[in-house]
């Protein structure tokens, strides 16, 4: 597969074979690294431009935890590209998403005007939440945000680790710092059942919906990014099983984000 079909994210045929080959690391990896998180090209973005530009999108990057190496990833609109370009591709009007880490409102952002209706946000990070609702009505959006920590079962009260970077915000990957995380029951979400697609890059949380995916009857679409960084590929194995078993099959992915489709 050639880096330039990669980069703008076309379906490998077939796809289950889809895999980055040595060769293809060999030359993908440092482009990562030269474009992706660089510390000159961070510094020219956050003291020359400082917002994040995508399209007719403009997004306050104000009050985030961010590493200056990180922000070049707004310079050279690799931010999110994995679960953009998937969300580009899939979502159309027949999509109601819910949005699983909000961010700073770029993916919910995409959905809705993709999708013409509302989407519901789901964010933990008390620190990003007002420049999430900025950025969602400043790019005029159809929203409403949830300050809670979506979960489809009863479970003990967790903690999530902020850290120094927004981006690995998590109750997976232990830091310094540890906050409380509310839940809130999918029962007790008023007109959740009126959503059918569900969106999710919460650094981990994504085992816990695909386990207990059965429970939401309504969610017929759902992309995810894959966080290898905190589980194996045996870890990935189960829970693809557990979404075959509940009709869920793969349509489509982008290097670690996966579209599945139920049938």
């Amino acid at each position: 597969m050639s880096i330039s079909n990669l980069i703008k994210g076309k379906k490998p045929k077939p796809l289950e074979s889809f895999q980055l080959n040595k060769i293809s690391k060999i030359f993908l990896l440092p482009i990562y690294h030269l474009i992706h998180k660089n510390i000159i090209f961070g510094y020219i973005h956050k003291r020359f431009i400082k917002n994040f530009k995508y399209k007719k999108f403009i997004f306050s990057l104000r009050d985030i935890k961010l590493p200056m190496s990180s922000y070049a990833c707004f310079l050279f609109k690799t931010y999110e590209i994995n679960d953009r370009v998937l969300v580009e591709k899939h979502i159309t009007k027949k999509n109601k998403s819910i949005i699983i880490g909000g961010g700073i409102g770029f993916i919910g952002t995409i959905a809705y005007f993709l999708s013409k209706n509302k989407v519901l946000v789901f964010e933990i990070n008390k620190e990003i939440i007002n420049t999430l609702k900025e950025n969602l009505i400043q790019n005029k959006v159809l929203f409403e945000c949830i300050e809670m920590n979506l979960v489809l079962k009863h479970i003990e009260k967790k903690y999530y680790y902020p850290g120094d970077n927004f981006l690995g915000t998590s109750a997976y990957i232990k830091q310094d710092e540890k906050l409380p995380m509310n839940n809130i029951l999918f029962s007790e979400v008023k007109n959740i059942e009126e959503y059918n697609t569900l969106i999710i890059d919460a650094e981990g949380a994504e085992e816990h919906y695909i386990n207990n995916i059965n429970t939401l009857k309504n969610i017929r679409y759902l992309i995810f990014e894959f966080h290898f960084n905190i589980f194996d590929n045996k870890k990935k194995n189960i829970l693809f099983k557990i979404l075959e078993d509940n009709n869920f099959y793969l349509e489509d992915k982008f290097l670690n984000s996966y579209y599945f489709k139920k049938k």
